[in-house]
């Protein structure tokens, strides 16, 4: 069973940054419930969060940014031409992995799109006391999210050239 599901996730890995997000955002939740009192940035001053939902609007856009553009990158890459039956599978495999590393960027892209958006909202709206809960909630969950998918596309797209450039 185990092995089954290690299998699938292996063969989809862009589910990995939305596993990673309900994870994040339910033990955020049991912990807001667990402790009365505020979490992360809503334990922050009002003048201090709009800081840093400022500088999280322009690092997930810079991100956000970064990682459309590895998918067009991703895209462009197209298969060599080839002669032998071990390249032309080497090829489709490279491929294969093209699109995986794809798929992972634009689910973390999703992740980079909700923290830019929250934080922008948060600029305007959370100017309480004490900070929002699900604003606080929704960018910590898709900032590990967007974190892991970055880290595992990133390791795709370093082992997919560096097969790439290996030598027969």
């Amino acid at each position: 069973m185990l092995r089954r599901i290690g299998t699938w996730i292996d063969h989809n890995l862009w589910v990995l940054p939305f596993l990673f997000f309900l994870i994040a955002e339910i033990a955020l939740v049991a912990l807001h419930y667990s402790d009365s009192g505020p979490l992360l940035l809503a334990k922050v001053k009002a003048e201090n969060r709009k800081e840093i939902y400022s500088s999280l609007t322009g690092s997930s856009s810079g991100l956000l940014g970064f990682a459309l553009a590895a998918v067009a990158i991703m895209a462009a890459f197209g298969r060599r031409s080839v002669n032998e039956p071990g390249e032309i599978q080497r090829e489709n495999n490279l491929a294969t992995a093209r699109v995986g590393i794809s798929k992972v960027l634009l689910a973390t892209s999703v992740f980079l799109v909700a923290i830019l958006v929250t934080a922008t909202l948060a600029i305007g709206t959370d100017d309480k006391r004490e900070g929002s809960f699900i604003l606080t909630s929704i960018i910590t969950s898709s900032a590990v999210a967007s974190l892991l998918g970055l880290l595992v596309s990133c390791a795709g797209l370093t082992l997919s050239l560096t097969e790439r450039s290996r030598e027969a």
